[in-house]
């Protein structure tokens, strides 16, 4: 992941699209271990950070709300970070 790859934080469609570029689901092995991740609190690696942004969406997409652009804004330090890493 490269700083560019990062959505405007105000663009819905490109932060939905960005968060399905990860499956938490298959890198996780399944629903509820994806799920167990996203609510851990644990942001420690790109891949948690990942995911908790693929749950928000996820769940956003079912119940037909916006609220993973929040989720994104908090979370959008933290891929800066590791998008700068490399």
């Amino acid at each position: 992941m490269k700083l560019s790859d990062l959505p405007n934080e105000n663009d819905a469609s490109a932060i939905f699209a960005f968060a399905m570029t990860f499956n938490g689901y298959r890198y996780f092995g399944s629903f509820d271990a994806s799920a167990d991740a996203a609510q851990s609190g644990d942001r420690s690696t790109l891949a948690f950070v990942r995911n908790e942004l693929f749950f928000a969406a996820r769940a956003s997409g079912h119940r037909g709300d916006d609220e993973f652009v929040g989720t994104y804004r908090n979370l959008l330090p933290l891929l800066r970070r590791f998008a700068a890493v490399g």
